[in-house]
């Protein structure tokens, strides 16, 4: 008679997700957090990362997206389990993190307008670009 596998088992055996799975699962997390781009959303995202003055277009939000530094993917974790969010001082520290963990945002997934285009650094030739044109990694 064969015995039970425990629970413990069943869920380390389940299979690590592939590199394409968490793309998708990380652009449709933004897609859910963010919404459509109004200026609602661009608001809520402002008033999340710790802004506290009134932004009155998504392009004074934009400006000042500049010296921000996140991983996006830990941005999101931050905000579904309230925690503060985690900003890096610069650049080169957010590419040597996003590198080690392995947390990438796919930038071909980046809609024109989104507020992405200003949060992504460039992860594997940080300080490439000036800061008031960012890129993605």
């Amino acid at each position: 008679m064969a015995k039970k596998k425990s629970k413990q088992a069943a869920v380390s055996a389940a299979p690590e997700k592939t590199t394409k799975q968490k793309k998708e699962e990380i652009v449709e997390r933004w897609k859910a957090y963010f919404g459509p781009g109004e200026l609602t959303d661009w608001k809520r995202l402002m008033a999340d990362l710790g802004f506290t003055q009134e932004f009155t277009s998504k392009n004074q939000c934009r400006k000042a997206l500049d010296p921000v530094w996140v991983n996006i993917e830990d941005y999101l974790d931050d905000i579904d389990n309230g925690r503060p969010i985690r900003r890096f001082n610069n650049e080169v520290l957010l590419s040597q993190y996003t590198k080690e963990e392995e947390k990438f945002y796919p930038k071909n997934a980046i809609p024109k307008g989104s507020p992405l285009r200003r949060l992504l650094a460039h992860i594997f030739s940080p300080g490439r670009r000036n800061r008031n044109k960012r890129g993605g990694s």
